[in-house]
């Protein structure tokens, strides 16, 4: 059994580094998907509209269940879905290479999609009710800090094991990583602001009714449109950059090593941010960082050289390592402590229509335009949806600083 404390309680050295290996274990089977799942797909000779909606489905569950998620952990605590989500990352991605064809993908999508996305709402929804908050903005850059390296490492090893064994062992791979996050939440203690009650039926049909109306406040509204935003982003390198790299001759090992300068620079990033707000300010971060992202992602099929699709990678790596701690600090600062699970559902539902629609959108523009249009056209898109939001943070004269 597990003990309970309140949120914002002093937690232990060896407890506080658990909360950071959570972040470790349970964002990195996302970029292992997202590299291994165009690899699988290429080796059954899917074609790129197929890809898309399989990229897309794992999204699919996520996107209809994030928020009855994030109530969820409110009313169970985060430890307890941390350990089940966990389970069922690791179950599901042990079964990806007994999948024969698109349809058995589309189903493990589904399922596989909602439990890694589980394990990374629980575990930032951990993180933030466990934060003092004087600490927040270096216990969060730490906790962001803690989960790119996560992404660093496990595409460099995913890469070495399929050049050496096959996809079968990639995928093997992702499961013990996805299952290790169990054993990390074990022994973590139970976070609770107060006693919930309800029902799993009355907690996840009231979520939505609780949650919506958060969004009519307009900060908490402009977070959640920067983080669909980002992870739109995000979403290009998890779909159609690796097939751009396998066209343009690179091995699996070579495709890791350029998920691993995305996730290095992530790494990064999640470090300087703290510091660069100190001395700009949280506006200027959350947008700057995105531009950067979108841009550096944008320009990748217009270059071929290992060097120069290294660079870029690490670019797009940093606006993405840069906005992600900087976006939870905003939601710290603008959410009360016993709605931040319910919160943080919202968040994912957001990152999880970025997932969903993009690699749909790609996958036709690069049926229609190529891979350089698409890439170009999606990008454009991005901007200027960024640029609609900018000017909406200024109309309403608002700041997070």
């Amino acid at each position: 059994m597990s003990s309970t404390v309140p949120a914002g309680a002093p937690l232990r050295p060896l407890q506080r580094a658990l909360v950071y290996a959570s972040a470790f274990f349970g964002i990195t089977t996302e970029s292992l998907i997202g590299m291994l799942l165009p690899l699988w797909a290429l080796d059954r000779g899917l074609p790129p509209a197929q890809l898309g909606i399989a990229v897309a489905l794992a999204s699919l569950s996520p996107l209809l269940l994030a928020v009855p998620a994030g109530a969820l952990c409110d009313r169970y605590g985060d430890r307890r879905i941390m350990i089940w989500a966990g389970l069922g990352a690791g179950v599901t991605a042990a079964l990806y290479p007994l999948a024969g064809g698109f349809l058995t993908a589309c189903g493990l999508q589904l399922l596989g999609g909602l439990a890694r996305s589980m394990s990374w709402l629980s575990a930032q929804s951990y993180a933030i009710r466990a934060t003092p908050t004087g600490e927040r903005n270096s216990f969060m850059g730490r906790f962001s800090f803690a989960g790119s390296i996560g992404m660093l490492l496990a595409p460099l090893a995913a890469g070495a094991l399929v050049s050496w064994q096959g996809l079968g062992a990639g995928f093997l791979l992702m499961a013990v990583w996805g299952g290790l996050l169990t054993l990390v939440a074990l022994p973590l203690p139970d976070i609770r602001e107060h006693e919930r009650v309800g029902t799993l039926w009355q907690v996840s049909s009231g979520a939505y009714r609780q949650a919506l109306p958060l969004l009519w406040q307009a900060p908490l509204l402009i977070v959640m449109l920067l983080t669909l935003l980002r992870l739109s982003s995000a979403a290009v390198n998890a779909s159609f950059y690796p097939v751009h790299l396998d066209q343009i001759g690179f091995s699996a090992a070579r495709i890791g090593f350029m998920f691993a300068c995305i996730n290095g620079a992530v790494s990064v990033g999640s470090l300087l941010a703290a510091q660069l707000i100190r001395r700009s300010s949280m506006t200027a971060v959350l947008f700057g960082s995105i531009v950067l992202a979108t841009l550096s992602i944008s320009a990748v099929p217009f270059v071929t050289a290992p060097i120069a699709v290294g660079l870029l990678s690490a670019l797009h790596g940093l606006g993405l390592g840069l906005s992600l701690p900087t976006l939870l600090m905003a939601i710290g600062r603008q959410t009360a402590p016993s709605q931040r699970g319910l919160v943080i559902g919202l968040r994912t539902l957001f990152n999880r229509l970025g997932y969903f629609a993009v690699p749909v959108l790609l996958g036709g523009l690069v049926h229609a335009l190529g891979l350089k249009g698409a890439f170009l056209a999606t990008g454009a898109l991005l901007l200027a949806g960024l640029g609609g939001t900018y000017a909406y943070l200024r109309r309403s004269r608002l700041t997070y600083d």
